[in-house]
């Protein structure tokens, strides 16, 4: 792909069928996996790491920063995304839970290079919209 080709395909948006309400309350989203599946195609393969894990004064994790790394239109990017563990209490140990928070910062981080951002931003949202208007401006 040339241009900003890939970069439109992360921007569009999740088909309705893959969109899930939280039962938290805390707004839609789509599984981890839906997320991956949608680096690979549009990508390929890409890095991922944990950069730092986040614990409580007892020990307990309650979160993680990760970093995604791949390339995009023939650049290389690296994006951070922060992710938390929700209801620490229920999860058996802080294996469970980085796994928990390591999901939560992967799709944090995929939604800053545009995967996924048009469930944060809601009715708002616009991004596949001003990438398309780009292209044709470009063409």
């Amino acid at each position: 792909m040339t241009g900003h080709q890939e970069l439109q395909q992360l921007a569009k948006k999740f088909p309705s069928a893959l969109i899930q309400q939280n039962p938290n309350g805390f707004g839609d989203y789509v599984k981890h996996s839906v997320v991956c599946e949608k680096l690979l195609a549009v990508i390929g393969p890409f890095t991922w790491e944990i950069v730092r894990e986040i614990t409580d004064a007892d020990g307990t994790l309650s979160g993680c920063i990760g970093r995604l790394t791949c390339e995009i239109d023939g650049r290389t990017v690296s994006v951070d995304g922060a992710g938390d563990v929700e209801r620490t209490e229920i999860l058996s140990n802080n294996g469970t839970r980085l796994k928990h928070a390591e999901s939560d910062a992967l799709k944090r981080a995929a939604a800053r290079l545009g995967c996924g951002t048009h469930l944060w931003s809601g009715v708002q949202y616009r991004l596949d919209r001003a990438l398309a208007q780009k292209a044709d401006d470009d063409a």
